[in-house]
């Protein structure tokens, strides 16, 4: 596996990025968030593109960062009500740091939150499979139990034609505490820096989504997607109804929304839940999952230029789609929905698997 420098952090770390390799494609992450900051893949006739949107260094995702590009996401993914997080009859506090007053959570800590630490590498043997830990201490982030973070990733060809990448998050505690963690790369599969991904056609295995209210939080409700522009069950292009006349399209200024994805069972394997096709390069993209839902955000607000982006793109939005696959949103406050809840003797463990491959 090769082990480049990424750069510094602001503490003064050196940050690196270890590049997975298989016969036919490229994947490179970093030790810094356990960051997916590249994949090379080929499209129908063998050429390979980076089809990650991301930045040239570690001073790009140590910065404001605010798309989270590529970063593990947690110990609690989306926004939470209140910046409250209620377990065993107690309630813990994030900080408030999303809402018009600041009063709710987004992603755990947008400063100091699992994207942005540096990550302890446990096991980079072989050319594909790349393991790396993260701990936090008790009262850490606002939440209870001194929890030990894994994220795996594993690159793999395992039929002709087909590129893997699976991705393992898991979770250990000594006391009873909340995680929902999630990847937030942002894909744009006819290469990062092709601009608009609204034309790439996209499916997606739900018959429910949940809607938010103004500042962006879970209302709490799930909605069939029928007769709305969240119905993705039969193929359509991305941006086909996103500038339609919708009250949760205007408040999200696009897709920023869970789905519910069909077929959820606590444990089971990572089941389909998103595919997605690049007519033009022929790459397709087939998303499965093990957490009972996935946000769909169309980069509404990306806004990131040259010198710290990678290869001088100028990102903009809608240039990329983040499919982050996770619990509910604020689930907390909605004990009928799916809560994962990590105790000791219960880790937490999911899976979401990348499978590339072309027309």
């Amino acid at each position: 596996m090769e082990v480049s420098s990424f750069g510094h952090t602001p503490e003064g770390a050196q940050a690196r990025v270890f590049e997975l390799r298989s016969e036919h494609a490229r994947v490179r992450v970093s030790d810094f968030g356990a960051t997916l900051v590249g994949a090379d893949v080929p499209d129908r006739d063998g050429a390979l593109a980076d089809v990650v949107l991301g930045f040239a260094s570690v001073e790009g995702y140590a910065g404001v960062n605010g798309a989270c590009y590529g970063g593990v996401i947690g110990p609690v993914a989306n926004r939470t009500d209140r910046a409250e997080v209620p377990i065993d009859g107690t309630v813990y506090h994030l900080p408030g740091n999303d809402g018009p007053r600041g009063e709710n959570n987004l992603h755990s800590d947008l400063k100091r939150g699992l994207h942005k630490r540096l990550w302890q590498v446990d096991d980079a043997e072989g050319d594909g499979r790349l393991r790396l830990s993260c701990a936090l201490e008790d009262g850490e982030l606002g939440l209870p139990g001194n929890r030990t973070f894994t994220a795996t990733y594993t690159l793999s060809e395992p039929e002709e034609g087909v590129v893997e990448l699976r991705m393992d998050f898991g979770c250990t505690t000594d006391a009873a505490t909340y995680v929902n963690m999630t990847s937030h790369a942002y894909v744009n599969l006819a290469g990062h820096d092709a601009g608009e991904a609204l034309g790439e056609i996209v499916s997606v295995d739900a018959d429910a989504f949940l809607p938010v209210r103004e500042d962006s939080v879970s209302e709490g409700a799930v909605l069939d997607v029928a007769d709305t522009p969240f119905d993705f069950r039969e193929p359509k292009a991305l941006g086909a109804d996103i500038d339609a006349d919708d009250e949760q399209l205007r408040r999200a200024r696009g897709y920023d929304h869970c789905f519910c994805v069909r077929g959820y069972e606590e444990g089971a394997a990572p089941r389909h839940a998103m595919r997605t096709v690049e007519q033009t390069s022929g790459r397709v993209l087939d998303v499965l999952i093990t957490m009972p839902g996935a946000h769909l955000y169309t980069g509404n607000w990306l806004e990131d230029d040259a010198p710290l982006t990678k290869d001088g793109a100028s990102y903009r939005p809608r240039h990329g789609v983040a499919f982050e696959p996770e619990f509910y949103p604020d689930a907390p406050h909605h004990a009928d929905w799916p809560q994962p809840v990590c105790e000791p003797g219960r880790p937490y463990a999911q899976t979401i698997v990348y499978h590339f491959s072309t027309l």
